[in-house]
């Protein structure tokens, strides 16, 4: 009993029952905006807590007493039969939970045979700064792995955990890393589990305004436009090599370099060739796209990108059980791989297991998570967001403002893809509401522009929000709270965010080009490290 009487689980129990409270009342006044009270009570019992599980349990709870106007009984079989229980009829979700778990034992697997250690002893080689090898090894991986975000970041953090440790980089940044090559780069790849989606909200958005166009077309034509995407990229590159780490991002890396071997893997494993543990991760990586293909593809041969991209299309149904499939390919080769090093006494199916006993835990806070987005989901957090776009802006001012409320949408439901189903239909038919006798040219760079404005705004969620999917999976493959991550991934996202508005969307509004705006963001990016740096010199200290 006097744990539960500590001032902090007081404290925490106050909280609690005063936000159930609230939520019940407050359930009978039926304004929109009280949509917003369950990302807001999950945030504060996140930052009151320091648990992620409990801030999206709350917030879940919240959400269920909204949407069954404050009856408790009511609120609890919402819980359970709308929140919890559709999660296990959801062959997406119970197969992004199989994947995860299968990627933990195959993580373990690699780990066992040596060869990750083979692969830090080239890292740790010749030469001077390791952990700046290591975090460009890190990127390196997260543009190999262009093919689906939320397999980026688990296969990165939990893959280059321990070797991360080795170097002396902290598990934030590699988090960071693993996080901004995700979203982002998935993103932007004309091949990946996104482009289906991505393609038809674009169709959907013309189709509004009676047009039928190539959605392939104006994805192309968006991309130099995909502002937040390219800054976030660049950024981290910038990071790397000027080692910028705004923040507390900052006292995370000096303790990684204080203590480069803390939390890193002690066992007794003789390295062994770096071979060992690149062929599985190969595997899994190219396994992926070619089992797409052989799925979607009207025929194997002749080969071209284009019919690579209408087959991912077409097999995008078969995702989830691709990404299984896949994962469990790589984990036989990386058995077969320990096996032949004969240097573990311990059976290939222990280490197995194992491993995903270690990732068993972090799997509900992903289940969390999915709770309250379907509760946002039901109050309709983003279409009330999104209500405020019309019949307000200027049309020179549109993508900003498309960027902006895509962004406070995904950070406050913490899903990409709904920020996209809310935005794009919208979007793209205001633009011809707005455009009135603007010539077709200019008519098709503004739509792109917003094209680019909606995926960027979705990303920037995707990045920093505690309710996001790929944030919890990235603080869960690299050993990280997912509230410490937020905290120290959060400056970059801002700093990304805050470039792409004022040199990117809203220039191009005002008809600067493209190319223009990625040159003056990424300068302004390249040269911000050193501003930052003269700035601290020339602050004076207490």
């Amino acid at each position: 009993m006097t744990g539960l009487r500590s001032p902090r689980n007081l404290v925490t129990i106050s909280v609690v029952v005063a936000l159930m409270l609230l939520s019940g009342g407050l359930a009978h006044l039926g304004n929109p905006w009280l949509s917003l009270v369950p990302s807001g009570a999950a945030l504060l019992v996140v930052f009151v807590t320091r648990s992620a599980l409990i801030g999206l349990l709350v917030g879940a709870m919240c959400g269920a007493l909204l949407v069954s106007n404050g009856a408790p009984l009511a609120a609890i079989e919402q819980l359970v039969l709308q929140q919890f229980w559709p999660i296990f009829g959801s062959s997406w979700k119970l197969s992004a939970v199989l994947f995860t778990l299968i990627l933990g034992g195959f993580v373990a697997l690699v780990e066992a045979g040596g060869g990750l250690q083979g692969l830090v002893k080239r890292l740790l080689g010749s030469g001077r700064a390791p952990h700046k090898r290591m975090q460009l090894t890190v990127f390196g991986f997260g543009l190999l792995v262009f093919f689906d975000g939320l397999a980026n970041t688990m296969l990165i953090g939990r893959l280059l955990r321990s070797a991360a440790d080795r170097c002396g980089v902290s598990r934030q940044k590699l988090a960071y890393l693993a996080d901004t090559t995700g979203s982002a780069v998935a993103c932007l790849a004309f091949i990946s589990t996104w482009i289906a989606f991505q393609l038809s909200m674009i169709h959907e958005g013309f189709a509004l305004v009676g047009r039928e166009v190539s959605a392939y077309t104006y994805f192309f034509k968006s991309l130099p436009f995909n502002y937040y995407c390219w800054f976030a990229l660049l950024l981290a590159l910038v990071s790397i090599s000027r080692e910028f780490n705004p923040g507390s991002m900052s006292k995370a890396e000096r303790m990684a370099r204080d203590m480069p071997l803390r939390d890193a893997d002690t066992s007794p494993i003789h390295a062994n060739h770096w071979g060992l543990a690149i062929v599985p991760i190969l595997v899994l990586t190219f396994s992926i796209p070619l089992l797409t293909y052989v799925i979607g593809a009207e025929s194997l041969l002749p080969f071209s990108l284009s019919k690579f991209a209408q087959a991912y299309g077409r097999a995008e149904s078969y995702v989830p059980q691709i990404l299984v499939a896949a994962s469990m390919l790589a984990s036989l080769v990386a058995a077969a791989a320990l096996i032949t090093t004969a240097k573990t006494r311990a059976s290939a199916g222990m280490v197995f297991l194992s491993g995903v006993r270690e990732i068993a835990k972090p799997t509900v806070v992903l289940i969390a998570a999915w709770m309250l987005g379907a509760a946002i989901s039901q109050l309709g957090t983003a279409d009330h967001l999104s209500a405020l776009l019309e019949g307000r802006i200027a049309a020179e001012f549109l993508p900003a403002m498309i960027f902006l409320l895509g962004a406070v949408i995904s950070f406050s439901t913490g899903t990409s893809w709904g920020t996209m189903g809310v935005l794009m239909p919208l979007a793209i038919p205001v633009i011809f509401a707005l455009s009135g006798e603007s010539s077709d040219a200019e008519r098709d760079r503004t739509v792109a522009a917003a094209i680019g404005a909606v995926f960027s705004g979705a990303v920037f969620g995707d990045h920093c929000s505690p309710f996001s999917d790929t944030t919890i999976v990235a603080s869960i493959a690299s050993g990280v709270e997912p509230l410490d991550h937020v905290r120290t991934q959060m400056p970059f996202a801002l700093i990304a965010a805050m470039v792409a508005l004022v040199l990117g969307f809203l220039p191009t509004g005002l008809g600067l080009p493209a190319w223009a705006a990625l040159g003056l963001g990424g300068a302004c990016l390249v040269v911000l490290p050193t501003v930052s740096r003269k700035t601290d010199q020339t602050c004076p200290r207490n």
